[in-house]
C-alpha cells in the first residue's frame, strides 16, 4: 500500500482501536477521544468524523488524514517504517508497532529475521516467571545500573510471541494486566496499555515514565519505598489517566524525561495538579534518571538527597 491508499482504505477509528484508543463518546458521525496527541487532557477535545476518515485536534489547531495521525503517534518512526506497519492486514498495536519498528531496522541492517505479516501480528505473552541471576536480562539490567535484588519484587522474565517468532524480555506488569518488555535491543509493550500504580500507603507519589526509572530511585535509596508510592506512566499518552491518583496525595514529585514532550508534560502537571514539585533539575543534562545513573553514579546519588530535601521542607512549611 502507498500513503494514498492508506488514507482511503483504513478509518481512523479502527486505527486508534488498534492503539487501545476508545472514543469517549459519540455524536453521529463525529466521535470524541481524550486526545492521544498531547497530555493531561480531562475534556475530549480530539474529534474524528467517520463521515470523512478525517481528525482533527482542538486543543492543538491540528487535523489530517491517518498516516498524519499515524506519523504523530509513532515520532520516531521513518515514513517508510510507517507505511510497512499500516499496510499490514491487521493494523497493529502501538505495543507491536514498537516492536516491529526495532525488528525492521535490525533487518535492515542484517541483525535479525524480519517478522512476517502474519494475520495476526500482536504481542501473545506465553509465560511469566522470576528472574534469574547471571542471565542475559538479568546482565542487561545490571548494564543499566540495576541489581537483581531490586528488579525482582516488580519485574518478570516474560516469554512471548509475535507471528511465528519467539522472544524473551524483563515485563513489567501494568494495573490492566498489559507488560512493559524491555531487553537489550528493543522496548515494546503488550495489551492493554496502562499506567503501574505501587500503591504504599503513602502522601507522596513519585510520577515516572519509565519503569527504568522506577527501578533507579530504588536502586539508589531502597527505603523510598516506605515513604511515597509510586505511578509508572509506561508512556507519556497514558498520563491522563494518571490525574486521578495523582489527586489523591498531598505530594506529587515528578520525574518525567529531559526532551520537549516531557517537559511539556511537567509544565502542564503543575499548573493542573496541586503541590506538585518538577525534580528533573536534580538529572540535569541527562535524559532521564537511569541516563544519569549509568553516567555518573556518584553523582546519582545526590539526587536522592534532593528528594529528601524537599519533603523535608515541605514538612516545615518553608
Amino acid at each position: 500500500m502507498n500513503i494514498q491508499q492508506i488514507n482511503n482504505e483504513i478509518a481512523i477509528t479502527d486505527f486508534l482501536a488498534s492503539q487501545g484508543i476508545q472514543p469517549a463518546y459519540k455524536r453521529g458521525c463525529d466521535w470524541w477521544y481524550i486526545s492521544p496527541a498531547r497530555m493531561a487532557e480531562r475534556t475530549p477535545s480530539f474529534k474524528v468524523n467517520t463521515r470523512l476518515n478525517r481528525w482533527y485536534d482542538h486543543g492543538s489547531g491540528e487535523g489530517g488524514k491517518i498516516f498524519d495521525l499515524a506519523m504523530r503517534l509513532h515520532r520516531t518512526a521513518s515514513i517508510r517504517e510507517v507505511i510497512q506497519l499500516l499496510s499490514r492486514r491487521t493494523i497493529a498495536s502501538t505495543a507491536t508497532s514498537t516492536l516491529e519498528i526495532q525488528l525492521l531496522r535490525k533487518q535492515t541492517k542484517g541483525e535479525a529475521p524480519a517478522v512476517t505479516s502474519a494475520p495476526s501480528t500482536g504481542i501473545k505473552i506465553l509465560e511469566a516467571k522470576p528472574l534469574e541471576d547471571n542471565t542475559q536480562l538479568t546482565n542487561y539490567l545490571q548494564q543499566r545500573g540495576i541489581s537483581l535484588r531490586t528488579a525482582a519484587p516488580f519485574c518478570q522474565a516474560v516469554s512471548f510471541s509475535i507471528g511465528t517468532k519467539q522472544y524473551e524480555a524483563i515485563g513489567f506488569a501494568n494495573r490492566s494486566g498489559g507488560y512493559e518488555l524491555r531487553n537489550a535491543w528493543f522496548k515494546g509493550s503488550s495489551s492493554p496499555k496502562d499506567i503501574t500504580y505501587i500503591h504504599q500507603g503513602a502522601s507522596t507519589v513519585c510520577l515516572l515514565e519509565g519503569f527504568m526509572d522506577f527501578l533507579t530511585l530504588l536502586e539508589l535509596r531502597p527505603r523510598l519505598q516506605a515513604s511515597s508510592s509510586f505511578l509508572v506512566l509506561n508512556s507519556l499518552a497514558q498520563i491522563s489517566k494518571s490525574l486521578d491518583v495523582l489527586g489523591r496525595h498531598r505530594r506529587v514529585l515528578l520525574f518525567l524525561d529531559h526532551d520537549q514532550a516531557g517537559r511539556m508534560a511537567s509544565e502542564q502537571l503543575l499548573q493542573s495538579v496541586p503541590n506538585c514539585r518538577d525534580l528533573s533539575p536534580l538529572y540535569q543534562n541527562h535524559k532521564d534518571v537511569n541516563e544519569l545513573l549509568v553516567a555518573k553514579p556518584h553523582q546519582a546519588k545526590r539526587l536522592l538527597q534532593g528528594i529528601s530535601a524537599w519533603k523535608v521542607a515541605k514538612k516545615k512549611g518553608l
